[in-house]
């Protein structure tokens, strides 16, 4: 006894120094917000969310007039003359205002602009699918967590079982109730519960480990989460999880905002075949004082009125137009692809989240069932009715039913993890 308590001591110990610099009990909600601070793709897409606004901003330029103005000095002594006799200084100063505005350019103007807005969409779209990739990351490595703790319990229990009956079966070997074949399974028996136990512990470790990495966090300082209930829920309805997969799922958003982001970089390149027309207004003047330079005179004015047309540019502007067609083409195969792929993954995640519930209720049953034939098969053998290899063989059936029945319960909430982000839902 005394080996067993050293052994489950070392282990409690073990996990609780790796745990001890960590605040205590935090629940999923917690650690989701604590993933949410730590994440470095979560922090990468909302730069560029903000460098896509900026963008947004810049692609009215085509919109709206543009107005510029200038000044300049003569720095060169040189260009001095004499007229009638009268030495002229040179002009020192010079200034000028334009205004201009695009008329007309293909609509590459308007479309540089809802380029621009699309861009806005796209950021949007990933971060949330980032947001949501890291909750049902988050969502797995804490379900695994819990799943790892259980069973280290299921181990700690069967070690207990195992202890007991070598006690009973060292008892009745001193009485001479049972052969010595009875102690050593026993012993042999004692010795698989204690190596689960030491597996169980380190598969423990593992999942703390993995639960810190996806919060971004020391993987050498497991964060001690908290269990919390486990609470499943009712059946998703097929069309009901199809329809919010198709209006909600990020990636498939995404998708759908590169496909029209794509064809309106193929009108742009479009309307570099057509003709522009522009309008330029212009004021300028000159003095050899700083002051004059700022007296505009309406007959230095300019209005000009500009029209062009690219006759030919070396098959560039089509050929530019048709590798952009052929893009934006390129991008609906991959939305059609893509959308394909998730209505699969819907598929097999509900196919896979109704047969778990279904087994579910059958496992709880067989523990159930198991629990009493290990109660029986006890007293069984306190009266010499039943080997040990039966009451061994009860024990086993019972560790398996336990396991089977943790095992169980964390793959459907992972399943439902899963499916919340297939659907879109899942930060929600």
């Amino acid at each position: 006894m005394n080996s067993i308590s050293q052994l489950c001591a070392g282990l409690v110990l073990g996990i609780g120094l790796l745990g001890a610099q960590t605040s205590p009990g935090l629940s999923l909600e917690q650690l989701i917000q604590i993933g949410m601070e730590h994440n470095s793709d979560l922090r990468i897409a909302e730069r560029n969310l903000a460098g896509a606004r900026a963008t947004r901003r810049g692609s009215m330029s085509g919109l709206v007039p543009r107005l510029s103005a200038s000044l300049s000095q003569d720095l060169d002594p040189g260009k001095s003359f004499l007229r009638d006799g009268v030495q002229y200084d040179p002009t020192l100063y010079s200034s000028r205002m334009s205004l201009s505005q695009i008329i007309f350019d293909g609509g590459n103007s308007w479309y540089n602009r809802q380029v621009g807005t699309v861009g806005v969409e796209r950021a949007e779209s990933e971060l949330e699918r980032t947001h949501q990739e890291v909750t049902l990351a988050i969502k797995r490595a804490y379900y695994g967590y819990l799943s790892r703790v259980e069973l280290r319990e299921v181990a700690e229990e069967a070690l207990e079982l195992s202890s007991r009956q070598l006690e009973l079966v060292e008892e009745r070997h001193r009485l001479q109730a049972v052969r010595e074949t009875d102690l050593l399974k026993a012993r042999v028996n004692m010795g698989q519960r204690e190596v689960a136990l030491l597996q169980a512990g380190q598969n423990v470790v593992n999942a703390a480990i993995t639960l810190n990495i996806s919060l971004g966090l020391d993987p050498f300082i497991p964060v001690n989460a908290a269990r919390d209930s486990v609470i499943i829920r009712p059946r998703v309805d097929r069309d009901a999880a199809l329809e919010s997969l198709i209006a909600r799922n990020p990636a498939l958003k995404s998708q759908n905002v590169a496909v029209e982001n794509a064809w309106l970089n193929a009108k742009i390149q479009r309307g570099s075949l057509l003709p522009s027309i522009s309008l330029g207004y212009s004021q300028s003047a000159s003095a050899s004082d700083l002051s004059g330079a700022f007296s505009y005179n309406p007959n230095n004015s300019s209005t000009v009125l500009s029209f062009s047309f690219p006759l030919f540019t070396g098959f560039q502007n089509s050929s530019r137009y048709v590798r952009a067609r052929h893009s934006a083409l390129a991008e609906e195969e991959r939305l059609a692809g893509l959308e394909r792929n998730l209505k699969g993954q819907l598929e097999n995640t509900l196919s896979n989240l109704a047969s778990l519930n279904s087994i579910h209720p059958i496992n709880q049953d067989v523990l159930a069932s198991a629990e009493a034939d290990v109660r029986l098969a006890d007293e069984q053998y306190k009266l010499g009715a039943i080997s040990i290899l039966n009451l061994l063989d009860a024990q086993v059936s019972l560790i398996t039913a336990r396991s089977t029945l943790v095992r169980t319960t964390y793959d459907i909430k992972t399943a439902e993890a899963q499916l919340d982000a297939l659907m879109g839902t899942i930060g929600q």
